[in-house]
């Protein structure tokens, strides 16, 4: 009894740390439906059927507990291999002089690189490239250095 309760405890633990993530299992079991056939009335034939046999709650509460966690911990989704999306405060964005910005957002490429997705009021979107280099880091655009800033610990 006490060996489940620590076991229930690191689950808890671990899965309540982990971020919204990709749900790269849960986009992969609705991919098969939509990709099974072209038919609206087949698709939400395999939607219900997908439901009714537990697929797609299994899909969701293993991305919850497992995969989602694996992504926030590990930098990169085991599913789909994806960085996860990290919200930046609207205060950074204003500091770089960009104004009208509705999302920031940060997607890990690898330990020097990042992209720095923003989303303005408009519609528009811009992605640049954020190159880290220890404690600096260097937001540019099209290779045309856009920001230079310090990392705050």
């Amino acid at each position: 009894m006490k060996m489940r309760s620590i076991a229930c405890f690191l689950v808890l633990a671990f899965s309540l740390t982990g971020c919204m993530g990709h749900n790269g299992l849960s986009a992969k079991a609705l991919r098969f439906n939509l990709e099974t056939t072209e038919h609206r009335w087949g698709r939400e034939f395999m939607f219900v059927g997908m439901f009714v046999v537990l697929i797609y709650p299994i899909c969701a509460i293993l991305d919850l507990l497992v995969f989602n966690s694996i992504e926030f911990w590990s930098g990169e989704n085991p599913i789909n291999g994806k960085s996860p999306l990290v919200d930046v405060p609207m205060s950074e964005v204003h500091k770089m002089g960009m104004v009208d910005v509705v999302r920031a957002q940060v997607e890990r490429v690898d330990e020097k690189l990042a992209l720095l997705h923003l989303d303005f009021a408009d519609g528009d979107k811009v992605t640049f490239d954020v190159i880290r280099d220890d404690f600096d880091y260097t937001v540019s655009y099209l290779g045309v250095e856009y920001y230079h800033g310090k990392i705050k610990l």
